[in-house]
């Protein structure tokens, strides 16, 4: 990004949450050229990178009007060149695997303190990737795990919420040998015994939130 001015678009649907970002990253870039704009809509976000250049898009997945793992997808798909900081509240590995296999240079958590977002953004800024730490956490747990599947992790939610085999088998349209097959393969990676120890260990490993 060597360039004199740069273009940054900050994407949350809560103003108050885009305008505070918005002054930490003038904070953090002082004495540097730029250009913030910020919006509260994702398909707004999407409407104006169709008309203008961004160099960085500090982006929020939960979104009220767009699918948010969707518009990340679409902005790598036609805007590949715009550097992509993820400000979630999603810690949960399957959102993480996801962010990782877009591409995106940085993931901050919203439980992180305001000047690591200064941080995150002069890295990303300068070329480096930039996650903080439960993310780098979780990330090291995508490369070296033998992760669940997609449908093992809907299954594991779904474990963790107390639903049967039968409800679970219900709530995904499979069959109940299915699920209970899920539910097999899920005791079998994350090494438990038995329902609870699957949940404690799914825990332990950052794979679903403690508060779930």
């Amino acid at each position: 990004m060597n360039k004199e001015k740069l273009n940054i678009l900050i994407v949350d649907d809560h103003d108050v949450v885009v305008r505070g970002i918005a002054l930490i990253v003038e904070e953090a870039l002082a004495g540097q050229a730029i250009s913030i704009e910020t919006v509260t809509r994702g398909c707004e976000a999407i409407e104006r990178m169709s008309r203008r250049h961004y160099d960085l898009c500090i982006l929020d997945i939960e979104m009220p009007d767009i699918d948010g793992l969707g518009m990340l997808k679409i902005i790598r798909a036609e805007h590949p060149e715009i550097k992509i900081i993820v400000n979630t509240i999603h810690e949960e590995l399957w959102y993480v695997k996801d962010y990782i296999k877009a591409g995106v240079e940085g993931i901050l958590f919203k439980s992180v303190k305001a000047e690591e977002i200064g941080i995150a953004v002069k890295s990303v800024i300068g070329g480096d990737i930039y996650f903080c730490n439960r993310a780098r956490a979780i990330a090291r747990i995508v490369e070296g795990y033998n992760s669940p599947t997609n449908k093992e992790l809907e299954v594991l939610q779904l474990l963790s919420a107390g639903k049967s085999t039968e409800e679970i088998a219900r709530r995904l349209g499979i069959s109940p040998n299915t699920a209970e097959t899920h539910r097999r393969h899920l005791l079998d990676k994350l090494q438990a015994r038995n329902v609870a120890e699957l949940i404690m260990n799914a825990v332990s490993q950052g794979i679903i939130a403690s508060n779930k």
